[in-house]
């Protein structure tokens, strides 16, 4: 195999939250909440003004992936981890909220307060670019179990915010979707859901899978793996670990890591530059930037944790920030010459050499790095009646036949763009 993580330089930006209506729909809402405990405490000055990404919010983001290109030529791709649905405020009542369960409004619809015109249009734009990439982050990132039950107790922080369509309270902030202080079986319930969510509206099982606020346990992942999801983010930085900054640490040299069929990504990098003061965002560039080349330097791929809340704002200006550190940031990469690959990407260098990864409805971006000239074979889309290499270097040659196409390929990257009828 031609594959050395050395020389790779593989960069994945895992950014979560997107498509999650939290913290707040909006100003007057960050208004009446900002006294309570939840938003007056430390999360609460970091994310008080963390929002839904509005249409704009991913035409602003997408135009910074889209003004770079990697050593390969392709440009940075977002792997965007995503809230599948938001409870249903309209159904959700009080006094007594009396449910069965959590309803939902099931993403790109939302809660009334939290309608954002064109957002989904913008969404599948960025994705035909090659620039979005979703995977799943949850199913709603909420402990239903203890929000329900601090509505109910009529507890004062939980119904000013449900007021407000925001569920952000003291007993929220405590727990979390896949918190093990949640009933297993409405946790299990939630995965399955999730992944059956995040399938119907993508046409694709999840590529891997983040666990809102790191808490999950080994059942969490037992249940991902009978659902077929067996490729997981921040292990390292799971809640509730003894020794955490040491278990952290260990992770950097546990590359690759795999138990059975479940695959770890590296320990995560934290790049987080809208949550700190101007004066401290070009050493938050520089400290990231360092920790990449880091990980480069141990053989391994960088993976960059960078929230929603750093692109995605009620201040804009802060929004404005975040997004000029990013681009600060991408262009030192675009000069190592770093490439950008999506987590179900660097699995599949892993495991066998090459990875696919579909370019909108147009194409898929094979990287390839086995024995020069041996088969690929990839699935062609309904509908497809050819396949053509318009990018990427080498010798190669495609074929199709049956509804698949074969690849001949040297090592690099290839474009491959599919014929229609």
């Amino acid at each position: 195999m031609n594959l050395d993580w050395h020389r790779l330089k593989a960069v994945v930006f895992e950014s979560d939250d997107w498509g999650l209506c939290a913290w707040v729909p909006d100003e007057q809402a960050h208004r009446v909440l900002a006294d309570t405990p939840a938003f007056r405490a430390s999360p609460g000055q970091r994310y008080g003004g963390s929002t839904l990404e509005s249409a704009a919010d991913v035409q602003r983001l997408t135009a910074v992936l889209l003004e770079l290109r990697g050593g390969d030529g392709f440009p940075p791709v977002w792997q965007a981890n995503t809230v599948m649905a938001s409870p249903d405020y309209a159904r959700l009542t009080p006094p007594g909220f009396e449910v069965e369960t959590l309803p939902l409004v099931d993403f790109p619809a939302t809660p009334a307060r939290w309608s954002r015109p064109g957002l989904w249009d913008e969404l599948m734009r960025a994705h035909e670019a090659g620039v979005w990439w979703p995977e799943l982050h949850g199913l709603h990132h909420l402990p239903a179990h203890a929000w329900l039950k601090a509505l109910r107790r009529g507890e004062a922080d939980a119904r000013r915010a449900h007021e407000q369509q925001s569920p952000i309270c003291e007993a929220v902030q405590a727990s979390g979707e896949y918190d093990p202080a949640e009933p297993a079986a409405t946790r299990a319930l939630n995965l399955a859901l999730a992944v059956g969510k995040f399938r119907a509206l993508y046409g694709r099982g999840p590529g891997s899978f983040c666990p809102p606020d790191y808490r999950w346990d080994e059942s969490t992942e037992a249940d991902a793996e009978r659902l077929g999801v067996t490729t997981l983010q921040g292990r390292s930085e799971r809640a509730g670990q003894a020794l955490p900054r040491l278990k952290h640490f260990l992770g950097r040299y546990r590359w690759p890591e795999q138990e059975g069929v479940r695959f770890y990504l590296p320990p995560r990098i934290a790049f987080e530059p809208a949550a700190e003061d101007r004066s401290a965002r070009h050493a938050i560039v520089e400290d990231a930037h360092g920790r990449i080349r880091d990980a480069w330097s141990r053989g391994q791929p960088a993976i960059v944790s960078t929230h929603r809340a750093n692109y995605a704002h009620l201040d804009p200006a802060r929004a404005d920030a975040g997004r000029a550190a990013l681009r600060d940031l991408l262009v030192r990469l675009a000069g190592d010459e770093a490439r950008f690959f999506t987590d179900a990407e660097v699995r599949e260098l892993v495991e066998r050499g090459w990875s696919a990864r579909a370019i909108g409805a147009r194409g898929v971006l094979v990287r390839y790095f086995g024995v020069p000239r041996a088969p690929v074979r990839l699935a062609a889309p309904q509908g497809t009646v050819g396949a053509s290499l318009r990018e990427g270097g080498g010798d190669a040659s495609v074929t199709m036949a049956g509804g698949e196409v074969e690849l001949r390929l040297d090592v690099g990257e290839y474009l491959v763009e599919w014929r229609r009828a």
